[in-house]
């Protein structure tokens, strides 16, 4: 891995996460003090649980390290909270179809059946797109779980802005699986593989896992998988996807054999792998406050500047929002692109606060 100056925290990173996600998973030949040093940021990243994973066979359990008991802990608790995850998931599928929607379950726990381990991932949202006729009932049917650890999420942007299959073309590819004795509907892995590449660059690969998520579902998917239909129409969607796949394998090391990935893995070049290593490294930031609610409370001052400053665009997510190349030689003109458009919508917000 040679791309020119490193970026020490990220080529960590991915020497860790390297085939991850196998069983069993490789040695890992990396000092203690460079795991050690990388265990607060694998942690706040969401990926202590499978670095965890890959290095468990470095040392007995008797005679472990300190960073080593940090990445087992939150092994565990991922694993307990998995197990409340799935439960929850059961609940509210019985809940949502009591109003006769039929949900299909995307990203999260679907993409977690990959893993050889439920406790690998993290848990977050439960997704669920349903059909448009059937939106309003689905939204009844969740009212009342606001405080729930497992928030629903119906709301998909990645679909509204890229899906080119309807709901019902999904859903007529869709599987289920019997979890518990309660059948749960996921896609079919074609349309699967394409939403967890979108949604991965539309949120600018800021989170390790989303990666190591394409990197699972890539090494199991049936022998039947239909790239065509994975990939689409629209050339550059076709694109995006077969780079996403194309830098799970180079980052990670997910085997692409059988796959249509070459005709973009000599294009993939070193400028976009540093960005993802860069991101990485710098670690998983936390959402600011929206800018206009700091302005109408502070008003224009130096603070105000540096607040724009830290919201200086991501270069990979501002790309994918401008619809350009992931091997373009510069994201600044899609960043400058993603200012202004979103300067408009800061003024508009502002004016219409005055008036």
């Amino acid at each position: 891995m040679n791309w020119g100056r490193p970026n020490t925290a990220g080529t960590a990173i991915v020497a860790i996460l390297c085939r991850a996600w196998c069983r069993p998973s490789p040695p890992l030949d990396i000092p203690d003090d460079r795991l050690a040093q990388s265990v607060p940021l694998l942690i706040s990243s969401g990926v202590g649980a499978i670095a965890w994973w890959r290095v468990r066979q470095s040392a007995s359990p008797s005679a472990a390290p300190f960073w080593y008991r940090r990445l087992r802990a939150v092994y565990r608790r991922y694993a307990f909270e998995a197990a409340a995850y799935e439960m929850e998931i059961i609940r509210l599928f019985h809940r949502i179809r009591a109003c006769h929607v039929e949900p299909i379950l995307f990203k999260g726990w679907a993409a977690a059946r990959a893993y050889p381990d439920p406790g690998l991932r993290p848990c977050g949202d439960i997704d669920l797109w349903v059909a448009a006729g059937q939106y309003r009932r689905a939204e009844a049917a969740l009212a009342g779980r606001e405080d729930s650890p497992y928030p629903a999420d119906l709301h998909h942007d990645v679909i509204a802005r890229f899906s080119e299959a309807s709901f019902e073309q999904v859903y007529s590819r869709s599987q289920t699986v019997s979890v518990r004795g309660t059948e749960i509907r996921i896609p079919g892995p074609e349309d699967h593989l394409r939403i967890l590449c979108l949604h991965m660059l539309k949120h600018g690969i800021s989170r390790p896992f989303w990666l190591l998520d394409i990197a699972a579902a890539l090494e199991s998917r049936p022998k039947s998988f239909n790239w065509d239909l994975c990939l689409g129409e629209n050339k550059r969607h076709r694109q995006w996807v077969l780079s996403a796949i194309a830098l799970a394998s180079r980052l990670l090391g997910a085997s692409t054999a059988e796959t249509p990935v070459a005709e973009v893995t000599p294009r993939l070049s070193n400028r976009f792998c540093t960005r993802v290593l860069k991101q990485w490294g710098a670690g998983v930031q936390p959402v600011p406050p929206k800018l206009v609610d700091e302005i109408r409370g502070q008003g224009w001052t130096w603070e105000t500047l540096k607040a724009i400053r830290q919201r200086w665009p991501n270069p990979i997510q501002a790309t994918v929002d401008g619809r350009g190349s992931l091997d373009a030689f510069s994201a600044l003109p899609y960043q400058f692109q993603d200012c202004i458009r979103r300067g408009a919508k800061l003024l508009r917000s502002l004016t219409a606060q005055s008036l």
